[in-house]
């Protein structure tokens, strides 16, 4: 009996392995031909722990990006969604940090607009270098412990954060379980909070047995399938599903509703709802710290303040005014990004920098979108360059 069993046993372990293996040939042979930009394959995990962040991209990984559009994603020695470069540099170097739009992985990396920017500026003054720290889902708090961690490691010598205005007022912005978030102290003032660290999962992800699940998916079709294919339990990670879903946001079609700004205006001008302001405040008070402590300019370029309605010219002029003052009070520097888009394109092309095929419109940015926002970006480091050089 106990014979049969084992035989039994070993038929079935032998079935999973021949079964396994001929998946990862499959995949193989899809993957090394052009057939993977039209047939279903694993997706790429790009995202691994971080003790800053909770989250951020893993070095060296490459494998296909498969929402919204198709794209070959590499990561680069440095765990950026970036080109590989040295920590040291000679020339001048900015950072661009922000959410998925930054990112931009639905694009190859060399069209990404934080790529298009450094193309530009280099060709004016060789080996200026232009950094991606873009990383889907990231909120304000996420914002600064990365410029914090990324800012002493690449010693940039200035810093652009593409604020998507929103996020200051999600309430997940005060939520630090799965990445950085702003909680209150005991005085009660917001302060970054890290108590993802002390989840299970997180400490699964940075364990020996989380270190062999990166290599799995890195080299294994089949745990690639079985982590998109998870969504919770032990080995729950921030994977590349968790980390975009935050940022896989559909864009509004232009709506000029009289009331489409009235909740920024009441958080810039009028400090409501308390709360939110008072993160906004932490926000700003945390970046300032580190403009002081590591030595670079600091510009907010915001986004997501329609800026195509005639109609609310006057309440957006106010909230532009609003923002500007507080933010440079703060010793930062503002940039209307809505505003510098626009005058790009004009009102007609503006959403045609966003989405792919059918869904031309909304969604991420595409080819010429990141191609305007990477011009935008090599004017806007261009400036602040020539007045601190």
């Amino acid at each position: 009996m106990l014979r049969k069993l084992c035989l039994g046993t070993l038929k079935l372990l032998a079935g999973v392995a021949v079964a396994t293996a001929a998946v990862e040939l499959l995949f193989a042979f899809i993957d090394a031909t052009p057939l993977r930009w039209i047939l279903p394959v694993p997706p790429v995990a790009l995202y691994g722990p971080d003790p800053d962040t909770g989250y951020r991209h893993r070095a060296n990984v490459s494998g296909l990006w498969l929402t919204e559009h198709r794209s070959l994603v590499t990561t680069s020695n440095l765990g950026l969604r970036d080109r590989n470069r040295n920590l040291n540099h000679d020339g001048a170097r900015a950072v661009v940090v922000g959410e998925s739009f930054v990112e931009a992985l639905q694009v190859d990396q060399s069209e990404t607009a934080v790529a298009v920017a450094e193309g530009i500026l280099s060709r004016e003054r060789p080996g200026t270098e232009v950094v991606n720290l873009g990383l889907a889902g990231a909120r304000p708090a996420v914002d600064v412990a990365r410029l914090q961690s990324e800012g002493r490691r690449l010693t940039p010598d200035l810093a652009v954060i593409m604020l998507s205005v929103e996020t200051l007022l999600l309430p997940t912005a005060m939520d630090d379980s799965e990445f950085t978030g702003y909680r209150r102290d005991a005085r009660g003032e917001f302060r970054l909070s890290y108590g993802f660290r002390d989840t299970r999962g997180y400490r699964f992800r940075t364990s020996l047995a989380g270190r062999v699940y990166y290599w799995l998916l890195d080299h294994s079709q089949v745990a690639r399938i079985i982590n998109a294919r998870k969504n919770s339990g032990l080995l729950a990670e921030w994977s590349d599903q968790a980390a975009a879903a935050p940022a896989q946001r559909r864009e509004p079609s232009l709506s000029c509703a009289p009331t489409l700004l009235d909740d920024q205006l009441a958080l810039w001008r009028d400090g409501k709802p308390t709360q939110f302001e008072a993160l906004l405040r932490a926000f700003l008070r945390d970046l300032a710290a580190i403009r002081l402590s590591q030595g670079f300019p600091i510009i907010i370029a915001t986004s997501g303040i329609e800026a195509r309605c005639p109609s609310l010219a006057a309440k957006r002029a106010a909230l532009v005014e609003a923002m500007r003052a507080k933010i440079e009070a703060a010793g930062l520097q503002f940039v209307d990004l809505d505003a510098r888009v626009l005058a790009k394109t004009g009102p007609s092309e503006m959403a045609r920098l966003r989405g792919f095929g059918a869904g031309i419109g909304s969604g991420h940015l595409n080819v010429e979108g990141n191609r305007v926002y990477g011009e935008v970006f090599a004017d806007i480091i261009r400036t602040t360059l020539a007045g601190h050089s």
